[in-house]
Formats: C-alpha cells, sequence, structure tokens
C-alpha cells in the first residue's frame, strides 16, 4: 500500500454548507445574520473561493451600512470587478435558492469553522512532512513549528468570548472576597514591600514582569528567590529558561538561597558539619519541587511550544526568562532591535494565552549601566520591551557600581540595591526602594 499522499488529498470542506451560510446572511426576513457570525468567521475559513469573495463583499456592504441583498450585493460585485469570481449574476440567484432559515446559521458557523480548523492542521502536517523527509531541519525544530502553528488555531471559546464572562467572574471574586475564601491567581514576590506596591498581590496570571539591572547586580537571583518562594510557599509550578547558566550551576544557586550557605566554603572544606547537613537537606527537599528547566531555545516560537507543554503537562504557573537578549531571532529579516520587540510581544502574547505569569530579566544599555540610577528608557535594544511588560523593575547599585558599594554583616557581603517601579500598570510608579543583596548566597534580606 502506497503512504499516505497529503498533497492530493481532498481538503476538508462543505460547499452546501458555505453557501447556504452565505445565503443566510442575505435573507431580507432576519437582516442580523451577518451580525451574529461575522465574528467566529473570517474569509479564510470558507474552502471554495467563491464563497470567499461573496463573505468579503457581504462584509464590505455591512461596513457601509448598505442592505445585505442580493441586488446590493450584486451592485458592488460589478463596481469591484468581483462579479464573474461569483458565477454572475445567476451564480448569487443559485446559492440563494438554497438558503436555510436563521436559526440554522450556528450549526452551519460550526461546521465551517470545523472544516477550515481540520484544513490548517493538514497544511501545518505537511509542511512538517516535507521539512522532514527533506532533513534541512532538526527533529526539534520541526516539532516546535507544527505545534505553534497548530496551538496558534483559535478554538471556538475563544472566538465566542466576552465581555460578559469578565464580569461574571468579577463578581465571583467579590463575593469570595466578603466570604473569605478569595485565592488570587496570583505569583507572590514575597518581599513584602515589592508586594504592597504592586497593589498588595504580586504578577497576576497573564501579566510580564521585567526585570532590568546591569550585568552582577542580582537579576538572576532575585527571579530564583522568587520562584522558590512561589514553589514552595504558594505551591505553584514553575518552568526556568536559563541562558546563562548550566544546569547544575543553576541548582547550586537555589541551595544557596535556600539553605543560607556559601557553597564554596563546602568545596573548600571550610564549612562547618552543621552546614554541610543543611546543604545536603537542602538538594534533597529541591529533588521534590515541581521547578522544571530549560537551557536553549531556537526562537520566540520554541519557547512559547516549550513552555506550552509544560502548562499543559505539569501545571506551570510562573515562568521565568532569563534573559531575553539571548533569545535567537532570524536576523536575516529583521534588526535588532526588530527581533528583541517581536521576542517581546510575543513573550506578553504567550502570558495572555497561557495564563500564567512571567518573570522576564533583560539587560540594560551601556549608557545607563555607567549612569547608575536607571530607568525603562536604559532597557536594551528595544522601547518595545516597555510597552509589553505590565511591571518594569529596575535594579541599580547605591554607590554607582557593585564593588563600590559592597559591605559586610554577619552573613557576609552585600550591596544594597535600589530598584525603581519604572512602570507598574497595577500600582504605585516611579516608586524606589531597596533590597540588601547578599552576593555569596544570592539572597535579598
Amino acid at each position: 500500500m502506497n503512504e499516505f499522499d497529503l498533497t492530493t488529498y481532498q481538503q476538508p470542506h462543505s460547499v452546501e454548507a458555505e453557501e447556504k451560510l452565505i445565503a443566510s446572511c442575505l435573507l431580507e426576513t432576519n437582516p442580523e445574520v451577518y451580525d451574529s457570525v461575522s465574528s467566529q468567521l473570517s474569509p479564510e475559513d470558507f474552502y471554495t473561493r467563491r464563497c470567499q469573495y461573496l463573505f468579503e463583499a457581504i462584509g464590505s456592504l455591512a461596513e457601509q451600512r448598505k442592505p445585505l441583498d442580493e441586488v446590493a450585493l450584486t451592485e458592488h460585485l460589478k463596481a469591484t470587478g468581483g462579479l464573474d469570481e461569483v458565477g454572475g449574476i445567476v451564480g448569487i440567484l443559485n446559492i440563494m435558492k438554497g438558503a436555510s432559515t436563521a436559526s440554522e446559521a450556528q450549526f452551519l458557523v460550526h461546521t465551517l469553522v470545523e472544516k477550515s480548523k481540520l484544513r490548517k492542521i493538514l497544511r501545518a502536517s505537511r509542511i512538517a512532512a516535507e521539512e522532514a523527509e527533506s532533513e534541512k531541519l532538526e527533529s526539534q525544530l520541526i516539532q516546535s513549528k507544527l505545534e505553534a502553528t497548530i496551538n496558534d488555531i483559535p478554538n471556538e471559546s475563544d472566538r465566542e468570548s466576552n465581555i460578559g464572562t469578565s464580569a461574571r467572574c468579577i463578581i465571583e471574586e467579590l463575593d469570595s472576597i466578603r466570604d473569605g475564601t478569595f485565592q488570587p491567581d496570583v505569583v507572590r514576590t514575597h518581599a513584602s514591600r515589592l508586594d504592597n506596591y504592586l497593589g498588595n498581590r504580586g504578577i497576576a496570571a497573564g501579566e510580564v514582569m521585567t526585570v532590568a539591572a546591569p550585568t552582577s547586580c542580582g537579576k538572576s537571583a532575585l527571579a530564583l528567590f522568587i520562584a522558590l518562594q512561589a514553589v514552595k510557599k504558594d505551591g505553584h509550578s514553575c518552568l526556568i529558561f536559563s541562558f546563562e547558566m548550566p544546569q547544575k550551576q543553576l541548582t547550586k544557586r537555589m541551595i544557596q538561597i535556600m539553605s543560607g550557605v556559601n557553597l564554596r566554603s563546602v568545596e573548600e572544606g571550610t564549612a562547618s558539619d552543621k552546614q554541610v547537613q543543611r546543604v545536603k537537606d537542602i538538594a534533597k527537599e529541591i529533588e521534590t519541587l515541581p521547578i522544571h528547566t530549560a537551557h536553549s531555545v531556537r526562537g520566540a516560537d520554541d519557547l512559547f511550544s516549550q513552555t506550552r507543554r509544560y502548562v499543559n503537562k505539569k501545571g506551570v504557573k510562573l515562568v521565568v526568562i532569563d534573559y531575553l537578549q539571548l533569545i535567537p531571532f532570524n536576523s536575516n529579516r529583521m534588526s535588532k532591535n526588530e527581533g528583541i520587540a517581536n521576542i517581546s510581544h510575543r513573550i506578553k502574547q504567550m502570558a495572555l494565552e497561557l495564563d500564567i505569569a512571567v518573570i522576564l530579566l533583560a539587560q540594560v544599555n551601556r549608557e545607563g549601566a555607567k549612569r547608575g540610577a536607571l530607568d525603562v528608557y536604559d532597557l536594551k535594544d528595544s522601547g518595545d520591551i516597555e510597552n509589553d511588560a505590565d511591571v518594569v523593575l529596575v535594579m541599580y547599585p547605591s554607590g554607582g557600581d557593585v564593588e563600590s558599594s559592597k559591605d559586610k554583616d554577619h552573613n557576609g557581603p552585600y550591596t544594597n540595591l535600589i530598584y525603581k517601579l519604572a512602570k507598574n500598570r497595577e500600582g504605585e510608579r516611579g516608586v524606589e526602594d531597596f533590597f540588601k543583596f547578599y552576593h555569596c548566597i544570592g539572597r535579598f534580606l
């Protein structure tokens, strides 16, 4: 038996359903039919070119507030030169003979959407099959592209969403607040003052908090601190994209943060038995935590695809990306600023679509790093980073640079890191405070 040939396969469609729906949109007895279906369908959801033309033309008539009937449609197509594309006047009249009732319109919409989704899946599968046969791309990249394409196909629930759904959710939230059962869908930083500045809530699902700082100013440590608190204290599952630190180094950082023990002293043999045991106990605890890591992506689509898998399979609620400027993009098609902007947009889209909180780390430009005090305009490579973020937290050492700002107490050397909420969609903007950042253990106290 020959292998299934995608190129010759007849794509899923129903000419009858398409023509019936077109005719229903032109029913004089119910001019609201088009309004009810237009938010659920686009011309590309029709298989035949004729029905695509007709649906586009009906949409143009609706925008111009003209009657939706065969007479106005015919005149419009004459004026735009599209009458021959639909089979002339005879073609329109033949379609009108098959007009269904208005009550059937939603069933027809469902049929067309389902056929359209099947065609899109088939098309994506064919492309993936051709790429696999050519062996020009690695399997992981082909898989990521396929998943990204399929997952971008909207569900009917996405199409039918309306403000009423959100209103009902708000009512339910208000009721639960009054009876004391409300559990906000947020990731708290557990840095009490910072959570207060964020509207006493943290990072909500669908939001992106961008943390920007010069090199060696603790942005990775802060992100790990928040992730560990979210996992241990709030029971969230977390995914960390770490493009600078290998797995072992990342784990060491976590152990230091949780134990308060500098692992260098353990490795050099200067740590006490109690400290060594503490490190071992924390390492065993970390084994059990729902923290997942990834150390490479091939672009924004791959990042999205990997995240979606962890959200669906592991229930991930928080994603940490360390850091933005290390995510690759197609430099042949876009400048660096355009590439960074595109990735930033995709990350915000990802947060909204997957209903997760995202901590996005970003570098600052050289001018900002030299100047010391930072603001949103110091974000490196793209101003779109600020636009896409719900919160922008910038950090810098109080003395101008890390080394000159170092002090010491019983916990070891530390730097007072000034942080500023340069953007805060749900709280006070421009507020400044500081973290006491202990370098040897990566803790914020």
